[in-house]
């Protein structure tokens, strides 16, 4: 290599080193510069699911306690055979019938994580009083269904045989994350709530209290 090109390549190299080095540093300012615009448009995001939360919320409060103890007796979180004794009986005394032979067996939970508890019971009394009791247990709480009947009369005496299926399950043990979006409720949600508000509730049972015990330490799953 002769002096010049030498001469030459010593007073390029510091600006093709500048050059190199502007663009290892341009790169990595770009990458960061789109990092940092994506955390932005993150944030606004999310502040923006927060306020829509927060507004829907705030509009849901109004009913969420009163709703949330209708809910609680109208599916309990444990067996609620004792409830359902007690309806069946106050609903039968008000139907003039005599309610005997209660006897009540708890089913497994199903793939919805369901439980049920079956009643069997009979009720003796007038024929019209024992098809109004039948009706009635429909709007009863805990929520009740009649799964069979089967009414016979004997010297005059009309007596049903009758078997009932009332549901619980567990409470869940999280909640959406703070950053999940939430949505109103529905035309039906709201409908199914104004239905389980005008059931007939149990002198006594459970409501959503929770204690020290229960209480868990990461309700949001993460």
């Amino acid at each position: 290599m002769s002096e010049n090109d030498k001469e030459i390549l010593k007073s390029t190299a510091p600006l093709i080193i500048v050059i190199i080095l502007f663009v290892i540093v341009g790169k990595f300012g770009i990458s960061q510069v789109t990092d940092l615009r994506a955390k932005i448009n993150d944030a606004k995001k999310t502040q923006s699911t927060l306020s829509e939360k927060l507004k829907i919320l705030k509009s849901l409060s109004q009913t969420a306690v009163s709703s949330a103890d209708s809910v609680t007796f109208a599916l309990p979180k444990s067996n609620p055979s004792l409830q359902i004794m007690s309806q069946l009986k106050l609903l039968a005394s008000n139907n003039l019938l005599v309610l005997s032979d209660i006897r009540a067996s708890i089913s497994s939970g199903d793939s919805s994580n369901l439980s049920s508890v079956t009643t069997s019971f009979n009720v003796t009394g007038p024929r019209e009083q024992i098809i109004s009791f039948i009706k009635s247990i429909d709007s009863i709480a805990p929520i009740t269904l009649v799964d069979k009947m089967q009414l016979s009369e004997d010297k005059g005496v009309n007596i049903a045989n009758i078997s009932t299926r009332t549901y619980w399950a567990e409470f869940p043990s999280t909640i959406p994350t703070v950053t999940q979006s939430v949505t109103d409720l529905t035309v039906s949600e709201k409908d199914l709530l104004m239905q389980i508000s005008n059931l007939t509730f149990p002198s006594f049972g459970e409501t959503v209290t929770a204690t020290d015990s229960a209480i868990n330490p990461n309700p949001f799953g993460q």
